[in-house]
């Protein structure tokens, strides 16, 4: 049942889906969709999961970095949900025109999911778990994910990177959001120690753990950036972008990652307990 708080949730981004206007980033998007694909791919068995499950919508519903449509090349039987109806449909009329089933792409909460204990095998969460407005939430949506996820089963999991050098204090971030100067809720995430501590203590085994997208905030002025660039180019400096986005990933080989990566991502294994 949902409650009081998932449905303000709910009607919250329904009002940012109904007024999104999308960035146009082309190189921006396609590093991101680029890096993510790569870490799932690292990190999972995607071809032979028996059941996925994507915990937001939002990139298949607005942006060229989605990832479903080019997972389900290779594996169908993937479960999306999304906290807003206004996504979930706008997501499934772009999974159409893409040629992808999206017959099981639900609107539901992730700390309230319509799905049975054991029943996933692997659980994609990028940048979901980081627009809650407490920690709480956090934990509260990791031990949900946990519930569905089958023991020996992986969670695939990004958000914000407070650690980074250029992350912004969160009462910043507050004040950035209620100017309605951010296009939509910005919320509370856990440092690199902190989350790996909660997950290892609800129940799963972190087997990897990395900082990924290493360039700094804020993001609009980064994308700002980018436009600017290929307008005056008009496209010849495209690839000197590409090329500058892969020698900042590789950051990631650093001691220093956590002070440069944007999202924090780890690898967790769901453990049986006693």
């Amino acid at each position: 049942m949902a409650t009081v708080k998932g449905i303000k949730l709910s009607r919250r981004w329904d009002q940012v889906a109904r007024g999104w206007r999308n960035p146009r980033n082309e190189l921006l998007d396609e590093h991101k969709k680029k890096t993510h694909l790569a870490l799932v791919s690292g990190w999972a068995d995607v071809t032979n999961s028996v059941r996925i499950l994507k915990t937001d919508l939002f990139e298949e519903a607005f942006g060229p970095d989605q990832l479903l449509f080019d997972l389900a090349q290779v594996n169908s039987n993937i479960i999306g949900i999304d906290v807003s109806n206004e996504v979930v449909d706008q997501a499934k009329r772009q999974a159409k025109h893409h040629g992808v089933d999206a017959s099981r792409y639900l609107c539901s909460d992730v700390r309230h999911v319509p799905l049975q204990e054991n029943s996933i095998d692997l659980i994609i969460s990028d940048s979901t778990l980081d627009h809650f407005p407490s920690e709480t939430d956090i934990v509260i949506a990791l031990k949900e994910l946990r519930r569905v996820l089958r023991v020996g089963g992986t969670l695939i999991l990004t958000i914000d990177n407070k650690n980074n050098l250029t992350y912004p204090p969160y009462i910043f971030i507050r004040l950035w959001t209620r100017l309605g100067l951010a296009p939509y809720f910005i919320g509370k995430t856990l440092s690199p120690g902190k989350l790996r501590h909660t997950l290892e203590e609800i129940g799963f085994t972190v087997e990897e753990s990395t900082a990924i997208l290493h360039y700094p905030h804020p993001d609009a002025l980064v994308r700002w950036l980018e436009r600017s660039l290929r307008k005056l180019g008009r496209g010849k400096f495209d690839n000197a972008i590409r090329k500058g986005l892969a020698l900042l990933d590789k950051l990631e080989g650093k001691r220093s990652k956590y002070l440069t990566g944007r999202y924090i991502a780890v690898k967790a294994v769901k453990r049986e307990t006693s």
